[in-house]
């Protein structure tokens, strides 16, 4: 079956040789509207993003922004030895009027300048900015500092406890439309009540207005920052944007770097430049028609799918390497272009249809993913994949075909040539020792990886010298949190938070959740109803802090409440629904490793549905979905990790014509993954969203090494019914290509090393030392388990 496989593929090798303008035309229009359509391409590194529409904890999200507003909030603090002081306080206030003038997209900006300042006078309840009466005398300051550091509110929300650091809170739209950037503030005129009314298409705010909103607002707090005006900023909307600025700076430089890297090695090895700039050709083409399709089918770029672009440059070299390295030993051979393109269509066309099979088998068991874009990843990179096999096995010879190449006389053997000998008589001299060696590597391999710690922390990806890092850790520490989880509880009773009984239940809970601290992480503040009716009923006796309580009875509750939403504050609306039948809760919590809090979450959810069973609690905000991206993350990837070793099992099998030999040539592709998942727990590296990515390259180019080493050595062992003999002439063919390939990629990923994030760097250092490991274990550990098993008799 093989040799009539083999057959086929040289006859169509014969066939691009001779109609090579032919092939290029038809492969060109063929994916010439996915190459269109490549410009088009978006970017998305949002959370939401992360998941499936349809996934309950995006949906959840959703309806929780339709009501309340989006919880992602970019947060300003400025520190200040002369914070009490007229000039420090006109400063904020121009700081705070121009960001809210100017920042688009915007629905609030809050600060010490506006903060809610509840009080009575008599019977009436004013509810006013706190500098509505700017200070204009030293006493004004004082009496506002009094009562500024009085507030249980103003704590660890406006100002600090040392009173020495204030905040600005800048909240934007959760949708904006096509036509307007206040589309939230036109709801009321296209509700269901006017039938007149046109529907507005809402849609989240996107990447690029993100990214409008944090440059402005870089702008705007730049010309501010002083020595005594110290400005640090933070917030998810910021730190996700330069996240994505660096991941796609780093991605493009390295990318194009490792490009860079495979042109001179190319051109070292081969001399010609046909041999260097043809593999180019088949690298860039795969690359654009992938991202074409996904453009195509609305998927845009986010963090996973950021590594297509490495896995495809992967596989497309190698692939072209072998291709190139058959064709031009055999045209040196005999001088003639379409023998030798027919010969190496032969001789190694169907290993490459093979690899490229197998290695898109491997990626693919990835569509199935609960992690949208690593499900998108799954998809596209398998379909780039299949576009990169079919450019290399029609588009690459064709261009060979047309292209003027003179045959070069065979010199003395070479570096490599000497090198591929000398690897040769390891394996087929040690067999056993080699064997025993390995099985002992994969044995301490198998006990370091199990030691290895999950983690998904975006935050620690960045430089310590990063803006959105040094601001984030500096509000965690004096301010108690940068990001929120969100509680929102469901009375199914219209006025049910309108219940002193109920809030008094509430009081006990958050009174309890706002002392939390397991050593990991901590909640710094807890915000709710409570604090609206508290400061109401003290405001309404006499501004008494010993009334600073929930009220007893439910008419005085119902009163209060009243007097507040008719007061001119719309604080109510992001606390409660309407009917007073949903409550929103907030929760502070610190920037930490979502692994870390996923006590304090079932501490949190927890505590809620065991004070109100009858009651429907959903959790939800930014902490919540981090965590349930990375968890599903991880179970993800195993079991498409356990379906990949599947179906490439499968593949070997199939490929050796043996079941036995297909599980045994299993043996060296997943040692370099042992090894390399060994190496991250001696550097102390985790698995995060990145490194638990690396598999499906390793995967990919550990299954293709070994195809091409044991498609050969068994064409010539059973030629010569020699092991040794088999392993050299495998080595002098298919090996040389396995050294040069494995050289560029490494030294491309290596390059990684050199990005600005920790995360890329981790990327770059573990792929390219997997695919040196992968290299070493098809050099020795495979060819010395074929010499091992040649003496059985197994191989037939």
């Amino acid at each position: 079956m093989h040799k009539k496989l083999e057959s086929i593929f040289k006859s169509f090798g014969k066939f691009v040789a001779n109609n090579p303008l032919k092939v290029i035309v038809v492969v060109m229009l063929l994916i010439a509207f996915p190459l269109s359509q490549a410009p088009k391409i978006k970017m998305d590194t949002s959370t939401e993003g992360f998941m499936h529409p349809e996934d309950p904890v995006l949906i959840n999200y959703e309806k929780f922004k339709d009501q309340f507003g989006r919880d992602e909030k970019i947060g300003i603090a400025v520190a200040s030895s002369n914070l009490w002081s007229i000039d420090f306080l006109t400063k904020l206030k121009k700081l705070h009027l121009e960001l809210e003038n100017t920042l688009p997209y915007l629905d609030e900006v809050n600060s010490l300048y506006n903060a809610r300042n509840t009080r009575g006078e008599g019977d009436k309840l004013i509810v006013e900015d706190l500098l509505e009466n700017f200070p204009k005398s030293e006493e004004d300051i004082i009496k506002i500092k009094e009562l500024a550091l009085k507030s249980h509110f103003y704590k660890n929300l406006y100002i600090n406890k040392d009173g020495n650091i204030t905040t600005i809170m800048i909240e934007t739209k959760a949708y904006v439309d096509d036509s307007s950037s206040n589309v939230d503030d036109m709801f009321d005129e296209f509700s269901d009540d006017n039938p007149t009314a046109k529907k507005v298409k809402r849609t989240p705010l996107s990447d690029e207005q993100n990214a409008e909103i944090v440059n402005k607002m870089k702008d705007i707090v730049t010309k501010y920052n002083s020595e005594d005006f110290k400005i640090y900023y933070a917030g998810s909307p910021s730190v996700m944007h330069a996240l994505k600025s660096m991941m796609r700076t780093d991605m493009q430089k390295f990318t194009k770097i490792t490009i860079l890297i495979i042109i001179i090695f190319l051109f070292l090895i081969f001399r010609r430049a046909s041999a260097t700039f043809y593999p180019m050709i088949v690298i860039v083409l795969s690359l654009v028609t992938t991202v074409g399709l996904m453009s195509i089918f609305d998927t845009a770029f986010k963090l996973p799918t950021q590594i297509v672009p490495s896995l495809l440059i992967a596989v497309s070299i190698g692939a072209t390497m072998h291709v190139l390295s058959i064709f031009f030993d055999r045209f040196d051979e005999v001088g003639d272009k379409k023998e030798a393109i027919s010969y190496t269509m032969g001789h190694s066309g169907l290993a490459i249809a093979m690899t490229g099979i197998t290695t898109a088998i491997g990626i693919a068991s990835f569509a199935g993913s609960e992690v949208a874009p690593i499900s998108d990843m799954g998809i596209f990179a398998s379909a780039g994949v299949l576009i990169s096999l079919v450019l290399t096995l029609t588009i690459l010879p064709a261009l060979l075909s047309l292209t003027k190449l003179k045959p070069k006389p065979k010199s003395e053997p070479n570096w490599l040539d000497k090198l591929m000998k000398k690897f040769a008589y390891i394996p087929t001299t040690f067999p056993k020792s080699i064997f025993a060696i390995s099985i002992l590597v994969v044995l301490v391999s198998l006990f370091l990886a199990s030691q290895l710690k999950t983690s998904h922390h975006p935050l620690e990806w960045f430089p310590k010298n990063d803006p959105n890092y040094i601001g984030t850790k500096f509000i965690d520490k004096e301010l108690r949190g940068t990001l929120t989880c969100e509680v929102v509880i469901d009375t199914k009773t219209e006025n049910g938070w309108q219940d002193p009984a109920r809030l008094k239940k509430l009081e006990e809970v958050t009174k309890k959740l706002s002392t939390y601290d397991d050593g990991n992480t901590f909640i710094g503040k807890v915000i709710s109803l409570n604090t609206i009716v508290k400061e109401s009923n003290r405001a309404l006796h006499e501004n008494d802090e010993a009334f600073y309580t929930i009220p007893d009875k439910q008419d005085l509750l119902s009163q209060e409440l009243l007097l507040f939403e008719n007061s001119g504050s719309d604080d109510l609306e992001d606390i409660v629904d309407s009917q007073f039948s949903k409550l929103r809760v907030t929760h502070k919590l610190p920037w930490k490793d979502s692994i870390k809090s996923l006590d304090v979450l079932h501490t949190i959810k927890q505590s809620y549905q065991d004070a109100f069973p009858a009651s429907d609690i959903v959790q939800t905000g930014m902490i919540p979905m981090l965590i349930n991206t990375f968890t599903q993350s991880i179970n993800s990837s195993v079991v498409s990790y356990m379906i990949a070793f599947a179906l490439i099992t499968l593949s070997m099998m199939f490929i050796m014509g043996d079941i036995r030999l297909g599980l045994i040539s299993m043996i060296p592709n997943l040692t370099p993954i042992l090894m390399g998942m060994s190496l991250m727990y001696i550097y102390d590296l985790p698995l995060d969203m990145f490194t638990l990515l690396i598999g499906s390259i390793a995967i990919g180019l550990a299954v293709d090494d070994t195809i091409h080493f044991l498609h050969n050595f068994k064409r010539y062992y059973l030629e010569s019914g020699d092991a040794t003999k088999a392993v050299e002439h495998t080595f002098f063919t298919t090996g040389k290509a396995m050294i040069i390939t494995t050289i560029v990629l490494s030294l491309g990923f290596y390059a990684y090393m050199f990005g600005q994030m920790q995360s890329v760097q981790n990327f770059g250092f573990i792929t390219g030392s997997v695919i040196i490991f992968a290299l070493l274990s098809d050099l020795l550990l495979a060819p010395a388990l074929m010499v091992l098993i040649s003496k059985k008799g197994w191989i037939k």
